[in-house]
């Protein structure tokens, strides 16, 4: 019973212990219906055979009155000896024997019945008082002008060489069955060694990883596990760079809250209380700016489900939808194209966060119209984001200014200038590319691909 439950819970056992069962299936199967097919011949060739014979008897056959007689030595010397195992019989149209050949005279009585003119019957019989089994074959013919006078013609011949053939071709039949199956069992086995080699590297893999070996799954495996190793590469390198981002934001507050908390320090409420209530209120919301950029800076995870898509459609219509809202007093002509089947192969909070930051910086930074178009390529694997304004633009300087934190395009506007900064972060976190393209007649088109 252990080994069982060890096999079935191995895909390899699995598949060994089924394709060995449908192997002995087919083996039972081919060998019962070569097994018959030999049969059949063998029949075949013995009821031609002995149909032959009843030729020679009705050939030596004369009739004599009402009956029939024939030759007292017969050209098939079986039929003139005894035991011989080749027995001939007439009967006339009451069943009586009216004729047997000298190799019947030693065994019992002979009982058939009488066939009509024309008709043949080919059978297996086993006579009473003998435990030899004959195969029998009878024809029934009619003697005279007018075939007025029916006979039956019997021929039965010893079926123990039949069954000897029958035997010693099953013997060879499971001899070489038994070879073959045993050869398709080491190639069944060789193949499901060789079919699961890459599964094998695969863990090695892994192990090699968790030894500290490597930083990830290092191999040339096939295309069918290829989907299996990118997903976990990338889970953990964005793992790592999680706790890397984690580190360099603890750090990061630490630093940023030194220089508040050092005003704080020296405050004195003693002299013009006023001013210091100023200093106060001033340091606080300073360090409630700093932290609410640190935290907005950690949440900005790696994705985690990667395995499962998510539909773009009902995230885009629900941050246009808050937008509009937000953006009430500036209304916008908002022209938006994206597939029903769109599908995010990653976390909704990345994907909410980057869109949410992109057509947010539309609406504030264009002259009120706003375009995205969201698609898939590569049979679903990537998604492309483009989202395009009617503002002032952007060049290629001041790109690589406002993906900085804390650095705003337009100074005017509201903000803490990291929203560029942390779609910057989602972008990388999935190994994806991001461009702006100053467009002719004014604004900008931003470009991710995930």
């Amino acid at each position: 019973m252990r080994f069982f439950s060890y096999w079935l819970n191995s895909l390899k056992g699995r598949l060994a212990l089924v394709t060995s069962l449908v192997l002995i299936g087919f083996v039972l199967l081919i060998s019962g219906v070569l097994e018959h097919a030999y049969r059949t011949s063998l029949d075949e060739a013995k009821q031609r055979e002995l149909q032959l014979y009843i030729y020679t008897l009705l050939a030596l056959a004369e009739p004599e009155g009402e009956s029939l007689v024939l030759p007292p030595e017969l050209p098939e010397q079986r039929f003139n000896q005894p035991d011989s195992g080749l027995v001939g019989v007439v009967l006339d149209g009451g069943g009586q024997i009216i004729w047997r050949s000298e190799s019947a005279l030693a065994m019992p009585d002979l009982q058939f019945y009488p066939l009509p003119q024309g008709q043949q019957s080919y059978m297996r019989i086993a006579l009473p008082g003998d435990d030899t089994n004959y195969s029998s074959f009878r024809q029934g013919v009619a003697w005279g002008l007018e075939n007025e006078n029916p006979f039956t013609f019997v021929v039965l011949e010893d079926a123990g060489p039949l069954k000897a053939q029958v035997g010693q071709f099953r013997s060879t039949m499971w001899h070489w069955l038994g070879v073959g199956a045993l050869l398709l069992i080491l190639a069944q086995w060789l193949v499901l060694r060789w079919g699961f080699a890459p599964l094998n590297a695969l863990a090695n893999a892994l192990k090699d990883m968790q030894q500290g070996g490597s930083d990830r799954l290092e191999g040339n495996f096939p295309r069918e596990l290829r989907p299996l190793t990118d997903n976990l590469n990338l889970l953990i390198e964005n793992e790592r760079r999680q706790r890397e981002k984690t580190r360099h934001t603890l750090a990061d507050l630490a630093h940023s809250l030194k220089t508040p908390l050092a005003v704080l320090k020296g405050l004195s409420l003693e002299g013009n209380s006023k001013a210091a209530s100023k200093t106060l209120v001033d340091q606080v919301q300073r360090m409630d700016s700093i932290i609410s950029y640190q935290l907005q800076r950690a949440v900005t995870s790696s994705p985690k489900s990667i395995l499962r898509g998510i539909p773009v459609a009902p995230l885009l219509d629900k941050i246009l939808d808050a937008l509009e809202k937000v953006y009430r007093s500036k209304p916008s002509d908002v022209r938006s194209q994206c597939s029903e089947r769109a599908l995010f192969y990653g976390d909704e909070g990345d994907l909410m966060e980057l869109l949410g930051n992109l057509l947010d910086n539309a609406y504030k930074y264009g002259n009120g119209e706003v375009k995205v178009t969201i698609e898939n390529a590569e049979g679903g694997r990537k998604l492309t984001i483009s989202v395009s304004d009617n503002g002032s633009g952007l060049d290629r300087k001041k790109w690589q200014e406002v993906t900085q934190r804390g650095v705003r395009a337009d100074q005017q506007q509201p903000g803490q200038g990291i929203g560029l900064a942390v779609v910057m972060d989602i972008v990388e976190s999935y190994q994806g590319c991001i461009s702006a393209m100053p467009l002719p007649q004014g604004g900008t088109e931003i470009t991710v691909v995930l």
